[in-house]
C-alpha cells in the first residue's frame, strides 16, 4: 500500500468519529465546502497536502469550531 492510500484510510477513520459513521461522512465528502473554497473535499484527496486540508476541516468541525 503506499502512503497516500495510509493516509486516506486514516482520514476515512477520522471522519468516522467526527461524523458518528460513514454515511454522514461519505456526505460531507461529497458536499460542497465554503471553507474549502466551495469545492467537495474529496477533490483534494489526490495530494498529501489535499489531505491535511480536509483533515484540518475536519478537526474544526470536532471542536465545533466554524470558518
Amino acid at each position: 500500500m503506499n502512503n497516500i492510500n495510509f493516509e486516506i484510510q486514516k482520514l476515512n477513520k477520522f471522519g468516522n468519529e467526527v461524523f458518528g459513521d460513514n454515511t454522514n461522512f461519505e456526505k460531507w465528502l461529497n458536499s460542497k465546502s465554503i471553507t474549502l473554497g466551495n469545492v467537495e473535499p474529496k477533490s483534494f484527496l489526490k495530494t498529501f497536502e489535499g489531505i491535511q486540508l480536509v483533515k484540518d476541516e475536519l478537526g474544526r468541525i470536532e471542536h465545533g469550531i466554524i470558518s
